[in-house]
């Protein structure tokens, strides 16, 4: 995790820089034009000194100005806000309610998912982060098809034989879990065939395993598995029929001699 946090960190760093400066101009800008509208109110002596501290603490100069746009935009924006619409005019809330909505929601929203989405892309195409990817999901899918071989091997050999497996896939429970695992069973016995890697009429943790593995996915997996194991049983006919053939065609020809 700390691998892929500073990985996408260093490889979003020029997202986050230009991110940084284009906030920083906008603010400057409104700095620059809210501080020429303050000015005659904070040097008019007619008015309250009290009341002029208290806009110059956040208004009164330029430094001032850019902290308070950042906080308005970051953190607490009710204080400034109130500052102004309570001593200066009502109409400056306005002013903040805009820079709320367009500079504290839309366009910082409009950075956040920029840069979330750079960091996704920086992790998805780092070779470390995909074999750690790859292995946490091979460790995940083990440990999930284990606890299902120990639930299926109800008499505890090790193994799981056909009447186990038949009743295991008639659970409603089980057959929703393998869906969620991209399993989709429509023969429970031709799924067994499948898994059976050896043909010892048994399933093994290591065939379970690696079985679920190979077939689970889209129904083209599983019809795919299907056909390369009936071609299978069709070759291995046709070599037991060409031995026959053979022997026949050399019995006969001992014959004629």
């Amino acid at each position: 995790s700390l691998y892929l946090m500073t990985t996408a960190i260093s490889g979003s760093v020029s997202v986050l820089m230009w991110s940084i400066a284009l906030l920083t101009i906008a603010q400057m800008v409104i700095s620059i034009v809210l501080q020429n509208q303050l000015q005659d109110f904070v040097l008019d002596e007619g008015i309250n000194e009290a009341t002029r501290l208290e806009v110059f603490k956040f208004f009164g100069t330029f430094t001032r100005n850019m902290l308070t746009m950042f906080e308005i935009t970051l953190g607490n924006w009710m204080v400034p806000c109130r500052t102004l619409v309570e001593n200066v005019s009502e109409w400056y809330s306005l002013f903040f309610l805009f820079h709320r909505l367009v500079i504290g929601f839309s366009v910082v929203a409009v950075m956040t998912a920029v840069f979330i989405s750079e960091t996704f892309k920086v992790a998805a195409v780092d070779d470390r982060v995909m074999m750690m990817n790859r292995e946490r999901a091979s460790k995940t899918h083990m440990k999930k098809v284990t606890v299902l071989f120990h639930h299926a091997d109800t008499d505890g050999d090790g193994c799981i034989d056909v009447d186990e497996f038949e009743n295991v896939l008639h659970d409603p429970d089980i057959a929703t879990w393998l869906s969620a695992m991209e399993l989709e069973v429509h023969n429970h016995l031709e799924l067994f065939e499948l898994l059976d890697t050896n043909g010892d009429g048994s399933i093994s943790a290591f065939e379970l395993v690696d079985g679920v593995r190979r077939l689970k996915g889209s129904a083209k997996n599983y019809d795919v598995m299907t056909l390369q194991r009936t071609q299978q049983e069709i070759m291995a006919s046709l070599r037991e029929l060409s031995a026959v053939m053979t022997r026949h065609l050399n019995v006969k020809g001992s014959v004629q001699l």
